[in-house]
């Protein structure tokens, strides 16, 4: 792996330690894995394709990455991270997945505008300074018909939980809620084919207390009760799934 110096890094980058973490901490991995199931339903949901070409843009380690890739199965996957540190930590990675220094806000070279059938920004875009540029970005990658798929936490609840130290090593520059994420991919012309809220508070808080739950378990109950408004405001992140749309060409 190659590894290059980026500078200015943005708020909130995480470290080694953080990355080391993810693979021991049942909360940290609960998070990342029931994310990585929000893209995978996506993809079985709204592509037809044997073979994905997907981005997950902050991979950090690339452990969300690897699952993702593991779950779907055959296919390109590629991982951009702004950190050195977090690259560097990364543990074995299949063949076909590929982990490579970039920013969100203007990728690598090597990805060509409108050369991916999924981009994925999870638990990323509020720590950008302008999100709606980073998704922007993630469309001119994307090809017409193909999927961006993000995730970010719910204002309130990440308000909650930093007062209550459970994401003190978060920074995020934005609070995007489920309504400004929608926003953001319609700003970017993206075609609304899925939104909505999950990871609900109290089976969230299930891995805290050392029980673990199974991520897709953990989407079935949140679509079971997805439906309750009073169970709604209780889910501690928010979706959104935007099809590019054919007649945009090759570029946003």
């Amino acid at each position: 792996m190659v590894l290059t110096t980026l500078s200015q890094p943005y708020a909130g980058v995480m470290t080694a330690e953080y990355a080391a973490a993810r693979g021991e901490n049942c909360v940290l991995r609960f998070r990342y894995r029931t994310r990585g199931e929000v893209v995978i339903r996506a993809v079985q949901r709204f592509l037809n394709t044997s073979f994905v070409r997907l981005l997950d843009i902050g991979a950090a380690e690339g452990r969300s990455l690897a699952y993702v890739a593991t779950r779907l199965g055959d296919g390109r996957y590629i991982g951009v991270e702004y950190s050195d540190e977090l690259r560097a930590s990364a543990c074995s990675l299949a063949s076909n997945i590929e982990l490579i220094p970039g920013d969100a806000m203007k990728l690598p070279a090597s990805i060509a505008s409108g050369s991916l059938d999924v981009v994925s920004l999870l638990a990323l875009l509020e720590h950008v300074d302008d999100p709606q540029e980073a998704v922007r970005e993630a469309a001119r990658v994307l090809r017409p018909g193909g999927l961006i798929v993000a995730s970010t936490p719910n204002p309130t609840w990440d308000v909650v939980a930093g007062r209550l130290g459970l994401v003190k090593d978060d920074h995020h520059v934005e609070r995007i809620d489920l309504h400004r994420l929608v926003n953001l991919f319609e700003g970017a012309g993206l075609e609304i084919v899925d939104s909505g809220r999950f990871m609900w508070a109290p089976v969230a808080s299930l891995p805290y207390l050392k029980i673990p739950v199974p991520p897709v378990l953990g989407l079935a109950i949140d679509r079971f009760f997805g439906t309750v408004p009073v169970v709604r405001s209780l889910c501690v992140n928010s979706f959104a799934v935007g099809r590019k749309r054919v007649s945009d060409g090759a570029s946003s």
